[in-house]
């Protein structure tokens, strides 16, 4: 089964244990078992070895639903409970004057009297309901401030969306002018680092621009290749002429593995750390070092 691997903020892309085409509908699984179908676009990586590979392609839902879809749905969520929170306020409003009529009167409370106690209920009916109503009304602008921001969100393009493939570019020839335009007129940046800030903006805007690219843009044939899982080598193994020694019998018997009797010691270079090493071979050792 295809899963959902993250690429890089906003978008998720397949991984998938087969190779498949552009155009081509797969299924994919999320972490709670859920399938949808998507679309596959371009191939943006792999990863696995070369007998269990993976392939990674960006892809979109085949039933359009997307980040700006989503976004909307939590608007109108958000706007639905701003509605039910804003009823139940103007409910408890209403319920705290139900009693303004008497209350209004001004008629104090006759201590001792059988009235007494229904009259101090209107007051803290009055006072209780009061209080849920502005609570519920506080949800309500909550609910309301959330909307407006999905509302917004409904309308941005990110780098999950076709779109990015224009959008980006615009965005890039936008950043570059502002930045040269604040290089060639200091006295007009508004803050010390308003420069080094519209540098960021078009380094930042120029990554997603090759992004996009790679996620949406036409796309030339690519070969892939996979690592195969053979085991790293040392370069120092069975390296000739080098031996570690940390004591005087090991050394002797370092000394006779690489050829040498104990009275050739001058034939011998120390490389610290126990090892030892023939002198004529210390060109070949700087280089296995450094390969």
């Amino acid at each position: 089964m295809n899963n959902y691997k993250k690429y890089c903020p906003n978008v998720w892309i397949a991984e998938c244990t087969e190779k498949h085409k552009a155009g081509e509908t797969i299924i994919i699984e999320t972490k709670y078992g859920k399938e949808n179908y998507h679309i596959v676009h371009n191939l943006v990586g792999y990863r696995g070895t070369k007998e269990t590979p993976t392939f990674l392609y960006s892809i979109t839902r085949a039933d359009g639903f997307n980040s700006q879809e989503r976004a909307k749905n939590r608007a109108d969520r958000r706007k639905a409970w701003a509605g039910s929170a804003e009823a139940k306020s103007d409910d408890y409003y209403n319920k705290s004057n139900k009693d303004n009529g008497f209350l209004s009167l001004g008629e104090p409370i006759k201590v001792g009297h059988h009235s007494e106690r229904r009259h101090r209920k209107m007051f803290d009916d009055a006072w209780a309901n009061m209080g849920k109503s502005v609570a519920f009304q506080d949800k309500a602008l909550e609910h309301e401030a959330k909307a407006n921001y999905w509302e917004r969100m409904a309308k941005k393009i990110d780098l999950s969306l076709p779109e990015s493939l224009d959008f980006f570019p615009e965005q890039l020839a936008d950043a570059k002018e502002y930045h040269q335009f604040l290089k060639d007129n200091p006295d007009k940046r508004p803050h010390s680092m308003a420069l080094q800030y519209a540098s960021k903006k078009v380094k930042d805007t120029a990554r997603k621009v090759e992004q996009a690219r790679k996620l949406w843009g036409e796309q030339e044939p690519v070969e892939i290749i996979v690592k195969s899982n053979k085991t790293k080598t040392n370069p120092l193994d069975n390296f000739e002429g080098l031996f570690f020694a940390f004591n005087t019998e090991q050394f002797k018997e370092g000394m006779h593995g690489v050829g040498l009797t104990a009275e050739e010691t001058d034939k011998i270079l120390s490389i610290g750390h126990g090892g030892y090493l023939l002198k004529t071979r210390k060109e070949a050792f700087k280089i296995a070092m450094k390969g």
